[in-house]
């Protein structure tokens, strides 16, 4: 796999984030604090999360292609959905449509696409429980590999071994 395949997957990670953040929104939970950026990795755990990111981009490119359709069944394009959620996320979906039809539409994309995100959540848990690594562990080394200049590097200089 590339590296622009991996990039990818990460890229997947943030539409990912975007439709919790969306069924949050829609449960209205309150957002916890973050714990300390974990950083203190072995090479052997990060080797194992390029590796089973390498083996979930097939089921991320599969649930993506799935939302996309979801929007578009409704009638919306992308970017007007991306509209539609940063107006709910601020309060004034409203302000952006008084169409009832459009958020009616919007709303109901956004319900089959937290079902596609559900289904594969538990498909990709299942993946990471399967490689034997712990899902806490998997989610640390992610966050890390966005915020940490030096989990990255590390996550980077692998993913060049492996091509």
């Amino acid at each position: 796999m590339s590296y622009s395949k991996l990039v990818n997957v990460f890229s997947f990670s943030m539409i990912m984030t975007l439709v919790v953040a969306f069924s949050a929104s829609a449960q209205q939970l309150p957002n916890p604090q973050q714990a300390p950026l974990k950083e203190d990795f072995s090479d052997a755990e990060i080797e194992k999360f390029v590796a089973i990111n390498m083996e979930m981009i097939p089921v991320q490119q599969a649930a993506e292609a799935k939302m996309v359709a979801a929007i578009e069944e409704h009638g919306l394009e992308m970017q007007r959905f991306q509209q539609l959620f940063q107006a709910q996320q601020q309060g004034n979906i409203t302000d952006v449509s008084e169409d009832p039809q459009e958020i009616a539409k919007f709303n109901e994309a956004g319900q089959q696409i937290m079902k596609v995100q559900e289904e594969t959540n538990l498909e990709i848990q299942e993946m990471i429980v399967q490689s034997e690594m712990e899902l806490q562990t998997f989610q640390e080394i992610s966050m890390a590999y966005q915020q940490s200049p030096k989990i990255k590097e590390k996550v980077d200089r692998i993913i060049e071994k492996m091509e």
